[in-house]
């Protein structure tokens, strides 16, 4: 097992955090940019990163994405980007980030967790397409990668839930009406 230490980022951290995030996603890929729009447009409620011998190899980004359900906000979290260095990914560095994530949010009183992503790989952490079907968001159009995960039992429980993310994770992508 890696000798990882997780920590929260800090704002000296950025550039090595987009570095990491350029080389998991690809040189064509726009996450770099994701990562530093949530920083500036969203409230970022937990953002750490996995160091390995000095190095920032792991990097997690959640942002308040709270639900409204029957008219009751229930306070959630969205995963905006998780990130391992490309030589450790498959080696728990993404693992660790995740369930040590939703644990500090748990503590911190969250209720549900939401992300974009491959059920196949988040399910092992609790997360459902089919409970994430249930919220009303732009999310849905891309059909099993939205995902949720409930902290607290029965907190997506009602009549009608709907996601109230910042617009940052969840543009309006109906199109022109």
């Amino acid at each position: 097992m890696l000798e990882l230490t997780i920590r929260p980022e800090v704002a000296k951290d950025a550039a090595a955090v987009r570095a990491l995030v350029n080389a998991a996603f690809g040189p064509d890929s726009d996450t770099p940019d994701l990562v530093q729009a949530v920083r500036k447009e969203a409230n970022v409620c937990l953002a750490e990163v996995a160091v390995l011998n000095d190095a920032i190899v792991g990097h997690a980004q959640w942002c308040a994405a709270p639900v409204v359900v029957d008219e009751r906000v229930v306070k959630g979290a969205y995963l905006a980007c998780l990130s391992a260095a490309p030589g450790l990914q498959r080696r728990g560095v993404g693992s660790r980030l995740v369930r040590g994530g939703l644990e500090r949010l748990g503590a911190r009183g969250f209720e549900v967790a939401t992300l974009l992503g491959d059920p196949a790989y988040y399910g092992r952490f609790g997360f459902s397409p089919e409970l994430a079907a249930r919220i009303e968001a732009p999310h849905r159009s891309r059909g099993r990668g939205f995902q949720a995960v409930e902290l607290v039992a029965g907190a997506l429980e009602g009549e009608t839930v709907r996601g109230d993310f910042p617009a940052v994770i969840a543009p309006d992508d109906r199109g022109p009406d």
